[in-house]
């Protein structure tokens, strides 16, 4: 899916250019036919080809309802990981009671914990035919996915000690085994006295966010 607010044909056309030729040929063709040749019996009445193009009409419109809902939704659950994350980077600096190294590591697993969910859902899945389709692999010289041009491995380590990077990185869901040691960090602050409880709030509302 490709939102954007301006769409330019010189990106439509390369990406379409091989349907178009096809459509030509195929429209050409029979046209020639009938014209040249007076080849009657390859004219089309007009009721199908006005019941095909009000079903066409039908799904399309379908189509981009369901494609602005989705990008809608997304741009609601980013906006509230945004919002969550600065007041959880707050708590964590007013409502720990402990070194500022504790709040640098707190704060830093969270960084990991959006770079893993970022790659999570960058990921290609299988039913997806962004790049095993030639023209959906050229149109694709015009936008570049960060994603796609780094690895995890080397993301994680600007924020996780190496010996959690390499257990995070052997497990199959990075973010929710992020969102799980951060937990039991908490519960380890929380035992010796160094978490306030406002931080909890704020703790289980990002989780709800997820």
């Amino acid at each position: 899916m490709n939102i954007s607010s301006h769409y330019h044909l010189r990106h439509f056309i390369p990406w379409t250019r091989s349907k178009i030729y096809k459509m030509l040929i195929l429209s050409v063709i029979p046209t020639a036919l009938f014209y040249f040749l007076d080849w009657k019996w390859l004219a089309i009445p007009w009721v199908p080809v006005a019941l095909l193009g009000t079903a066409t009409a039908f799904i399309s419109g379908f189509k981009n309802t369901q494609t602005y809902n989705r990008a809608w939704e997304a741009r609601q659950i980013y906006g509230a990981i945004i919002n969550n994350s600065r007041t959880f980077g707050m708590m964590v600096k007013d409502m720990i009671r402990a070194e500022s190294s504790v709040h640098q590591e707190i704060i830093y697993r969270h960084f990991a914990w959006l770079t893993a969910l970022r790659f999570q859902l960058r990921e290609v899945k299988s039913w997806e035919n962004v790049k095993t389709k030639s023209y959906n692999r050229e149109y694709l010289n015009y936008y570049k996915v960060p994603e796609w041009e780094s690895s995890l491995d080397l993301e994680l380590k600007n924020f996780l000690s190496e010996d959690e990077c390499l257990y995070i990185l052997s497990t199959k869901n990075r973010a929710t085994q992020l969102i799980a040691s951060q937990s039991s960090h908490f519960r380890t602050l929380n035992l010796q006295g160094l978490i306030g409880l406002q931080l909890r709030g704020v703790g289980k509302s990002i989780e709800r966010t997820l």
